[in-house]
């Protein structure tokens, strides 16, 4: 599937929700038409910048009374120069900040407007164009006069579909006022945002910032996208593999993963999720899941910290220090300073991947593993640090012994789990 983007109209009321901006791959900047003024756009383009959103203009007819879902009769050449203003007025504040506005969406009125009539929507180009310059994509209708102008400009071309409005059977939008127009239920959102997604006839899905619940949708929607960008790889008819979504938690996703139905055991590795499931009942969507833990807001969990004491007697200290260009004495102290995160648990029961170590003292996996290593060894692999909880072959460079400590119990398993906090104490003597 290629990749789909959500774009949501932002900058157009007051208290905006600011994960918005976190949520839209894309924000549709109100540029001052039918709302919005110099400080809602200069709020916009710095929340752009603090979430990494692309930036782009949201012109519409000079109509801020109906907030721009009017149609107008305005001369072309008219309308020319009101784009062009709205979008300049956005450009020249954007380069105060170093903010790039690549894109530009019509809003309301004028989207339905220009895209049925050739003559409003070369108007509506070339005001962007003016204000915007060529090196510029213009968002719409999947097919229409504002698409033929566009491409005829040479202009980029998005093509739109809303996940927030309903549809008429011949795959129009239900006018605003009419039943089922918008649509605010969550799970009315993530069947419009798969079936418009996965039919290869959309580029970027839209939210509108003045929906009712826009956050939940907002979520919702981007969850999905990133869910069907990144699909499940099946492992035989029993078990699949997915890819991590970045800054999840791994105790919550592990959690998350196991309540669904039908799932038998949940496995996190450093970069994947491997779930066994019963072939009868294969769990739905985990890769929602997954991707919902990234987007949702969750309350964090303050894990307990656990203190290992460790004498630095490990064989391979001084070839750590060596490859650091640090002191053996300087590599201890790095290593101890450093609050750590277990960021997954095998290749033994046990054995916790703890990350991530100073930068500076990451050294490499040794090219032949040792075919035995003491158990309670304390080793450093590439950015991460761990214990091996019982003798072993093993790789990592070793560079001291955990005292007092039991990685495993029998009856209990990991001591250490998903999530939880680390810190290494050096123990003299």
């Amino acid at each position: 599937m290629t990749r789909c983007l959500l774009n949501i109209d932002l900058g157009e009321l007051p208290g905006e929700d600011e994960q918005l901006y976190a949520l839209a791959h894309l924000a549709n900047i109100a540029c001052g038409g039918h709302a919005g003024d110099a400080d809602s756009m200069r709020r916009a383009l710095e929340l752009c910048e603090r979430h990494g959103t692309l930036a782009g203009a949201h012109p519409s007819f000079e109509d801020r009374e109906n907030f721009g879902r009017k149609a107008l009769d305005v001369a072309p050449e008219v309308l020319r120069g009101q784009v062009a203003a709205q979008c300049g007025r956005l450009v020249a504040l954007a380069r105060e900040r170093g903010v790039p506005v690549r894109h530009a969406k019509p809003h309301g009125a004028l989207y339905h407007a220009a895209n049925t009539s050739s003559a409003l929507a070369r108007a509506v180009v070339d005001g962007v164009v003016e204000a915007m310059g060529a090196d510029v994509t213009l968002v719409g209708p999947g097919t229409g006069a504002l698409r033929e102008a566009a491409r005829a400009a040479g202009l980029g071309y998005a093509r739109e579909g809303f996940a927030d409005r309903g549809t008429l059977p011949d795959g129009s939008l239900i006018p605003r006022g009419q039943p089922g127009a918008v649509l605010t239920d969550v799970a009315q959102a993530r069947q419009n945002t798969t079936r418009l997604a996965t039919g290869g006839a959309v580029d970027t899905l839209c939210v509108h910032g003045d929906t009712p619940g826009a956050a939940a949708l907002a979520r919702e929607v981007r969850a999905m996208l990133d869910a069907l960008e990144r699909p499940p790889e099946w492992l035989g008819d029993s078990a699949l593999r997915l890819v991590l979504p970045e800054a999840v938690d791994r105790r919550q996703a592990r959690e998350a993963l196991c309540a669904l139905p039908g799932v038998l055991d949940a496995v996190i590795t450093e970069s994947h999720a491997c779930v066994y499931f019963d072939p009868a009942t294969p769990p739905e969507s985990p890769a929602l899941v997954l991707t919902r833990l990234r987007v949702v807001p969750v309350a964090p969990v303050e894990r307990p910290l656990l203190r290992i004491r460790v004498r630095y007697d490990g064989e391979d200290l001084p070839k750590v220090a060596a490859h650091a260009g640090l002191s053996e004495e300087e590599v201890v102290r790095r290593h101890t300073a450093r609050e750590y995160t277990v960021r997954c648990v095998g290749f033994l029961p046990g054995f916790a991947y703890l990350g991530d170590v100073d930068p500076t003292i990451a050294c490499p996996r040794l090219t032949t593993p040792r075919t035995r290593v003491p158990a309670l060894a304390v080793g450093i692999a590439g950015e991460r640090t761990g214990v091996y909880p019982f003798a072993s072959p093993g790789g990592w460079n070793l560079v001291g012994t955990a005292l007092d400590f039991t990685a495993f119990e029998p009856k209990h398993g990991a001591v250490m789990q998903l999530g939880d906090r680390v810190r290494f104490e050096r123990e003299d003597g």
